[in-house]
């Protein structure tokens, strides 16, 4: 990955908890992301199609577009979309069944996003793989 561009993910659950009020981590994270340059573009669903077409949409390389998700459905998807998938490990033990699936990386908090992208960005100009 030479960049990363762009971050889609699924807003339900990403950004807002089940009452609709902002994770604490996520208007910091947000407001770094934008600082360097990457787009968060929420998409409908993480399935294959809804990913390529929003790729498509925004005029994106796939990649350098990373899928933010915490399934493994979505994981197949991004992967088969041709975009990184990156695991957001909101359980555990659901996380640790699906890092057998290799996804890109993965983060705990939203805080770790922005330093994600940053390595990501550095390991790719360094010609280092994960």
């Amino acid at each position: 990955m030479k960049a990363v561009d762009a971050i889609l993910f699924n807003p339900v659950g990403v950004l807002v908890d089940e009452h609709g009020e902002m994770y604490e981590d996520a208007a910091p994270a947000l407001a770094e992301l934008d600082a360097l340059g990457v787009q968060m573009i929420p998409v409908t669903s993480l399935s294959e199609s809804e990913l390529t077409r929003a790729v498509s949409e925004a005029a994106l390389q796939a990649d350098r577009v990373i899928c933010l998700t915490d399934t493994e459905e979505g994981l197949r998807a991004a992967r088969a979309a041709g975009i990184h998938p990156v695991l957001m490990m909101n359980d555990p033990d659901e996380a640790m069944r699906l890092t057998a699936l290799n996804p890109a990386g993965g983060i705990v908090s939203l805080h770790e996003l922005p330093d994600l992208v940053r390595l990501i960005v550095t390991r790719s100009a360094t010609g280092q793989r994960r």
